[in-house]
C-alpha cells in the first residue's frame, strides 16, 4: 500500500497536467475557430489605436475576401473584481449570439436600443447578478448608460465569454469612449482561409502603418503558450516520479526476512524459480496497474470535476475570471497508454530483479 500510494500520487500529478493542457488546447481551438481569418488594427506610436471607418474603402475589391466587419470592443477595469471586463458591441442587424456561436444558459437575446446586456456566466457569478439587475461599468464617458442583464452565456463557450459583456453597438461605443465613425479593429473573413496570408499582405500594402493578425498565428500562440507552461510544470513534477522509482528500487533490493522466508517455503514445497518470478510479476503488475489506474482517475477528477485547483493558474495564466469556467474533457488515449507503459514497465522491472536474486538462493 505504501508503494502503491506513492505511485498513485505521482501518476495523479503527471496525469492532471496532461489532462489540463489538452483540455485548454481544446477550448482554445474552439475559440480560435470563431475568430475572423484576418484582424486589422491601426497603430499609432507602435500601440493599437482606434480604426477610422473612413479607411474601410481601402479594403474593397480584395480578391478572396468574403466580408469585412468593423468590430467595437475593448476592456474596462472593474475595481471590485480587480480585473478587466471585455465589452463587445454588436450591430443591430446581427443576432448577438452568432458572434460566439454559443447558446444562452438563461434569459434571452438582446433587443437593440434598450440598454441591455448578455454577460458571461463567470462574470455574473462574480458580481452576483441576476436577470433584470442593472450594472454600471467604469467608463471615460460620463453619459455612459447603465446596462440591464437579460441573459447569460452557457458554460460550453465560457473560454471566450466568461468575462464578456455583450451589448448593443451604440452602448459599447458610449462605454468605451469611441466615436460613431471609429472602431476598435476590423475583422476580415476569407472565402478560402488558406489565402489569408495573401489577403494580409494586400492589406498591409494598402494600409501601411497597420498591424494585420492572421488567425493561424493566434492558433500557434495558443499551442506554444499551453505547451510551454505544461512542460514547465511537468519538468517540476517528473522528478517526483523518478524519485519514487528510486525508492521502489531501494525497497525491492532490501528483501526482508519475512519475504525471504516466504520464498524459501515456496521453493521447499516444490515451486521453481520461474514460479516464484511469475508470482512476483503478478504482484508487481497488480500494485502498479491499480495504483496507475487510481492515479489517472484522481487526476481526471482533479481537473474536470474540481476544476484543477492549485494547478490551473500555472498553466492557464488568464484573468481572475477565467478559472471559474468549466473544462470540457479532452483525453488522448495515446497518452493514457504511454503513461501505463512508462510507469508499469519500470516498476515491474524493479520488482522482478530483487525477487530473482532471492529465488535463486538455496532454501536453507
Amino acid at each position: 500500500m505504501a508503494l502503491g500510494g506513492g505511485l498513485m500520487f505521482a501518476v495523479m500529478l503527471v496525469a492532471a497536467v496532461l489532462f489540463l493542457a489538452d483540455a485548454l488546447r481544446n477550448e482554445a481551438e474552439r475559440a480560435w475557430a470563431a475568430m475572423p481569418d484576418v484582424v486589422v488594427q491601426r497603430l499609432i506610436g507602435g500601440r493599437p489605436a482606434v480604426f477610422p471607418l473612413a479607411d474601410l474603402h481601402e479594403l474593397d475589391g480584395i480578391d478572396s475576401v468574403q466580408s469585412v466587419m468593423p468590430r467595437t470592443w475593448g476592456y474596462t477595469f472593474v475595481p471590485s473584481l480587480q480585473g478587466n471586463v471585455t465589452i463587445l458591441g454588436t450591430p443591430p442587424e446581427i443576432r448577438p449570439l452568432s458572434l460566439s456561436e454559443g447558446e444562452l444558459a438563461t434569459g434571452r437575446d438582446l433587443v437593440p436600443g434598450r440598454h441591455e446586456m448578455v454577460a458571461g456566466a463567470g462574470l455574473a457569478r462574480f458580481l452576483g447578478l441576476d436577470l433584470g439587475d442593472e450594472l454600471g461599468l467604469p467608463s471615460p464617458n460620463p453619459d455612459a448608460p447603465t446596462l440591464r442583464l437579460v441573459g447569460t452565456f452557457s458554460s460550453s463557450v465560457e473560454l471566450y465569454t466568461s468575462d464578456v459583456v455583450l451589448c448593443d453597438e451604440s452602448d459599447a461605443r458610449a462605454l468605451l469612449g469611441l466615436g460613431p465613425q471609429e472602431a476598435t479593429d476590423v475583422g476580415v473573413t476569407a472565402i478560402n482561409p488558406a489565402e489569408a496570408h495573401v489577403i494580409a499582405k494586400t492589406i498591409l500594402d494598402r494600409l501601411p502603418g497597420t498591424r494585420v493578425i492572421e488567425r493561424s498565428l493566434i492558433g500557434r500562440i495558443y499551442e506554444r503558450a499551453y505547451s510551454r507552461r505544461a512542460g514547465l510544470v511537468l519538468a517540476a513534477s517528473i522528478p517526483a516520479l523518478l524519485a519514487f522509482l528510486v525508492l521502489a528500487w531501494d525497497r525491492a533490493n532490501g528483501v526482508g526476512p519475512d519475504e525471504k522466508r516466504e520464498i524459501a517455503i515456496l521453493k521447499a514445497v516444490g515451486w521453481s524459480t520461474a514460479d516464484v518470478l511469475w508470482a512476483k510479476l503478478a504482484e508487481a503488475l497488480l500494485v502498479s496497474l491499480v495504483a496507475t489506474s487510481l492515479g489517472l482517475t484522481l487526476g481526471y477528477v482533479w481537473v474536470f470535476t474540481l476544476g484543477a485547483p492549485g494547478l490551473r493558474a500555472a498553466i492557464a495564466g488568464w484573468s481572475v475570471l477565467y478559472p471559474r469556467s468549466a473544462l470540457t474533457p479532452a483525453v488522448d488515449p495515446g497518452q493514457i497508454f504511454g503513461m501505463l507503459v512508462s510507469v508499469v514497465g519500470p516498476f515491474v522491472t524493479l520488482s522482478i530483479v530483487p525477487a530473482w536474486r532471492a529465488a535463486i538462493t538455496d532454501p536453507m
